[in-house]
């Protein structure tokens, strides 16, 4: 069965009770029946965790807005991507503001962004439709049951687009178990040609696949990339397990954000044993084994 068959498949699933939703929603996409009882691996640990209830740091981290202000005084406003209006209701949207690129994305969930490369030329009835969707959704009932959305006020902001303003720059995704990077996950060409290369906090591959292509090539490290794992422990270190989102623009860290349950639990790694390699270091802080990584 195709990915997006599963998708499809998963959210005709959506009218069983949250424990019975995750349990079959994690057997479609990571061939596996489990209860979540004694959980092992770290998708399992990932779904358990996101069936119990949630912190109020989750909450707030989660929060695409409320986020801004955590950041700021942990580790300083110079990292926060300009912000030029949040929004509760689409026609308070001032899309005549923004005098280059910008980005729109909603606050409460995932995958709710629009780039505006051309200010001049976009079409600002159908953003305003688009956004006023997303402002309908409880993402967290009509999205993949995450809990770290449940609650959230569906807000809109709009953000300065960073970057040479024509695509998106490289997204730096630091997996943090217990306020320590394990993997780094580069992101290059989201809305293009999508790669996802996951590397050693070392900045070496691991023998590993997931649900994207890998660069061809080996992505050239940041020149900010220490400072970016300073951020992403003084970020992580409140919780078990977090993603922490950078961005380096000509040397300079941006915050993206802090995501509890990447994928929303879709993404089965390869080999199986790689998974269960980051339930042990969540679970008993055993560093993953030298055979996943490839030094050479």
């Amino acid at each position: 069965m195709s990915f997006d068959a599963r998708v499809m498949l998963s959210r005709r699933l959506r009218f069983l009770p949250h424990r019975a939703f995750a349990i079959a929603h994690h057997a479609l996409f990571q061939g596996e029946l489990t209860t979540f009882r004694r959980p092992r691996t770290w998708s399992q640990l990932l779904a358990k965790k996101n069936l119990d209830d949630q912190p109020e740091l989750v909450h707030v981290t989660a929060d695409k807005y409320a986020v801004r202000e955590h950041v700021a005084e942990r580790i300083g406003a110079e990292h926060l991507i300009p912000l030029i209006q949040v929004v509760e209701r689409p026609e308070d949207l001032d899309l005549e503001a923004p005098a280059g690129p910008y980005v729109v994305k909603g606050t409460h969930g995932c995958d709710m962004t629009i780039l505006v490369r051309h200010p001049a030329a976009a079409d600002h009835a159908k953003i305003r439709s688009t956004v006023a969707r997303w402002l309908r959704t409880d993402f967290f009932t009509h999205g993949w049951r995450e809990r770290p959305y449940e609650g959230l006020t569906p807000r809109a902001v709009v953000e300065e687009m960073i970057g040479d303003g024509t695509k998106p720059p490289a997204d730096y995704k630091f997996f943090v178990f217990h306020g320590e990077p394990a993997m780094v996950v580069i992101d290059q060409d989201r809305f293009v040609a999508h790669t996802s290369t996951m590397l050693h906090p070392d900045w070496v591959p691991f023998r590993i696949s997931g649900r994207f292509s890998q660069a061809d090539a080996l992505p050239e490290k940041p020149a900010s990339y220490e400072r970016m794992l300073e951020i992403a422990r003084a970020l992580g270190k409140d919780f078990t397990f977090a993603r922490v989102d950078l961005y380096d623009v000509d040397g300079h860290v941006y915050f993206g954000e802090i995501t509890h349950n990447p994928g929303g639990g879709l993404v089965r790694l390869r080999p199986r044993a790689f998974d269960r390699a980051l339930g042990n270091l969540w679970r008993n802080g055993t560093p993953i084994p030298e055979k996943f990584i490839q030094r050479s």
